[in-house]
């Protein structure tokens, strides 16, 4: 009894433990998935579709089982603290990511791994990186790469200009270029070592330096441009009154009223208005003048005959207020030329209508103006065998001295003859230093109208070539 007790005892126990394997399955069944069977199906199904591929990376980060917004923002950040060296011949350094600027639309390249990868595309695991396209901000790049390395990225060096006293005028200190990386080759580099399977998911990115020169902003063609233009003002510097320039200021005093530097990698020029301002002060007293008409001499049919005296218009400059300050605003800008407001008295032309009457008779010539005798004086006319032609003739050459005869075909020879005037053929006015007789019944000369030295020259400077001459009996 006691063996078939024990039987039955260990047949209950077998089945007992049985169904206690059987409840456990069922638990473990429950506890390993959680949900029914056809839910999980379809939870992995929508994960194949989101998720990208296992084996997958962009710019050096594993993006498998990751969706596109995780992707991106694990490329972003990776690739921010990624070290990168950039080696040279003079050396390397090395900085982060973010240090050197450097950058990836992580968005469409998490998109586009994605789209070509999937999850439940089992031909696409384990297929490496996608292709990347990598962007420098050149200007966070340099600025670390010359505190990192000041011996190899070294820093351009502005042109300059200065004014050189001794020349009067402003010359250039040559620019100096910089070393830097080339950066479309540094992102290209970059991009392409990123793209390769040898960096599909590495903190350490190494790329060959390829250096460039960095052109200054002021470069020296730009400052020789800007000394050209502050010389040209240098030249052309003064106050005007239309085109004329009424008042001139010495260039080196105009280089004394600027100030030229370069300031946030720019030329500025900057002009002293109180300096200015004393010469602005003496204005007045060069600008004001009267008008002077203009005189010219004409003939009877108004002929224009010569201008005697030049007319010009009368200037006033009413105030000087704030002309300092105008004109210190425009050297600054580069303009030397000041217009001054003034008022104008407009000048008139007075015509002077001159003839010359030679009577005979009273051995006397007469000069009018305007019909109005200015001047008479007393003369010596042809000699009988050589007399004076009587007539209307008008002055068509003048000489200030001449030898007259002195040549063969003439029976005289008289040299150096002052203030002729000539009116007809060789008979004209002229100085007589040979005699002293003039006045009526004077015959002196081989056809000429003799007289003083001074009436002479009177007559010179009064008849221009025609003037009309009347000469009668």
């Amino acid at each position: 009894m006691t063996t078939s007790t024990s039987k039955g005892t260990t047949a209950q126990s077998i089945d007992d433990a049985k169904k206690t394997r059987r409840k456990r399955r069922g638990l473990r069944l429950g506890l390993g998935f959680g949900i029914p069977g056809a839910l999980i199906v379809a939870v992995a199904a929508v994960s194949s579709v989101v998720l990208i591929a296992p084996g997958v990376s962009a710019a050096g980060t594993t993006v498998g089982w990751h969706t596109a917004d995780l992707a991106a923002e694990a490329v972003s950040e990776q690739l921010a603290a990624s070290d990168i060296t950039i080696t040279s011949d003079d050396g390397s350094v090395t900085l982060t990511g973010a240090d050197l600027g450097v950058s990836v639309d992580a968005a469409s390249v998490a998109s586009a791994a994605h789209d070509a990868r999937p999850l439940w595309n089992v031909t696409t695991w384990n297929s490496g990186p996608v292709p990347v396209t990598i962007k420098v901000d050149e200007d966070t790049a340099l600025s670390a790469l010359r505190e990192a390395a000041p011996e190899i990225f070294t820093m351009p060096e502005n042109a300059s200009i200065a004014f050189d006293s001794e020349a009067i005028a402003y010359t250039v200190v040559d620019a100096v270029a910089g070393t830097g990386l080339d950066f479309d080759a540094f992102a290209a580099d970059l991009s392409s070592v990123l793209s390769s399977d040898s960096h599909s998911n590495s903190d350490d990115i190494a790329v060959t330096a390829t250096f460039n020169d960095v052109e200054p902003a002021i470069t020296t063609t730009s400052a020789q441009h800007e000394a050209e233009t502050l010389n040209t003002m240098l030249a052309s510097a003064g106050f005007y009154i239309g085109d004329s320039k009424v008042v001139g200021v010495k260039p080196a005093t105009v280089a004394s009223w600027l100030t030229v530097e370069n300031v946030d990698d720019a030329v500025h020029v900057y002009a002293d208005q109180a300096a200015i301002e004393e010469v602005v002060a003496g204005l007045p007293e060069k600008v004001n003048r009267p008008a002077v008409d203009e005189k010219v001499v004409t003939n009877s049919a108004g002929t224009h005959l010569r201008t005697i005296q030049e007319g010009q218009d009368g200037w006033k400059l009413d105030s000087t207020d704030g002309v300092a300050a105008a004109y210190a605003e425009q050297l600054a800008s580069g303009n030397s030329v000041y217009q001054l407001d003034v008022t104008t008295d407009e000048s008139e032309t007075i015509e002077l209508f001159r003839k010359v009457e030679v009577d005979k008779s009273a051995g006397q010539v007469i000069m009018y103006e305007n019909d109005k005798v200015v001047s008479t004086f007393p003369v010596a006319i042809g000699k009988p065998g050589t007399p004076t032609d009587e007539g209307h003739f008008t002055v068509y050459a003048q000489l200030t001295i001449q030898d007259m005869g002195c040549v063969p075909g003439y029976d005289y020879c008289t040299e150096d003859v002052p203030w002729i005037s000539y009116f007809n053929g060789d008979q004209g006015f002229h100085g007589t230093y040979w005699h002293h007789n003039f006045g009526a019944g004077a015959m002196m000369s081989h056809g000429c109208v003799n007289m003083t030295i001074e009436a002479a020259k009177q007559m010179y400077y009064f008849a221009q070539v025609g003037t009309e001459v009347w000469v009668h009996a």
